[in-house]
């Protein structure tokens, strides 16, 4: 963004608490959906791991119909009580689980409850001068460098649960903030935000089953790990790095 000719940094306009919270016509600018557990470490992860895209689904229970059409891709649903996918798809919204699958170049479709219908929200209402990205603890610094350059207004989508913000997506959300506008994160930054998405999640949160306890420790606690930006392209995310933006 420019001011006489001066370039100026992006400015965070609105924090939305809540993907039902998104306006019926969305202002001009930036969006970052963040949904810390699980779906933006997810995404991150499958782009990374070298998908083609993921389609973000209207609806969960969408999937398998985009499969038939695209029988080469990979689709994300439900899980069982045994952490493994839902009869019928391939992972589900996990960080860790996605690990094991063969993505090299393959499509994939997955939605989420929380921060899948966000980014469908903003597709839906978002005109032209809207642009969607995906953002959490696993891309905050390539997400804030990446808006940093476009240097237009940011709104934050802090998805949140059933219409209520969530302490963990808070946090994603002020963890991109001091990205765009701190002096760099330095080892007791990045220890502090760990230990408080920790704290956020509760003492239960030690009693799932180990592929959620890795999915937090390994993966949504690993800040910066990942440089992938999704961005919304059509219905689908993919690597910023691959298109104009």
């Amino acid at each position: 963004m420019s001011v006489d000719g001066r370039q100026t940094e992006p400015f965070v306009e609105t924090l939305i608490e809540g993907c039902e919270n998104i306006p019926a016509e969305p202002t001009p600018g930036d969006y970052v959906v963040v949904d810390v557990t699980h779906f933006s470490a997810t995404v991150a992860e499958l782009l990374a791991l070298g998908a083609e895209y993921v389609h973000v689904t209207d609806e969960r229970g969408d999937e398998p119909a985009y499969q038939e059409d695209h029988p080469e891709c990979l689709i994300g649903g439900g899980k069982t009580d045994d952490y493994e996918p839902n009869p019928g798809y391939d992972f589900f919204n996990s960080p860790s689980y996605v690990q094991q699958l063969d993505l090299d170049g393959r499509p994939t479709a997955m939605t989420s409850t929380n921060g899948g219908r966000a980014v469908s929200t903003l597709r839906e209402r978002g005109g032209s001068d809207v642009e969607v990205f995906v953002g959490g603890y696993t891309n905050a610094a390539a997400v804030a460098d990446l808006l940093e350059a476009r240097g237009r207004p940011v709104n934050i989508v802090a998805s949140g649960s059933s219409g209520q913000p969530t302490p963990d997506d808070t946090l994603g959300a002020a963890l991109i903030d001091e990205c765009l506008h701190g002096d760099g994160l330095t080892d007791r930054d990045r220890e502090r935000y760990a230990r408080l998405l920790v704290t956020a999640k509760g003492p239960r949160y030690e009693q799932k089953h180990e592929i959620r306890r890795r999915d937090l420790h390994e993966f949504e606690t690993a800040i910066d790990s990942r440089s992938v930006v999704p961005v919304l392209r059509g219905d689908r995310l993919v690597p910023a790095s691959r298109v104009d933006v």
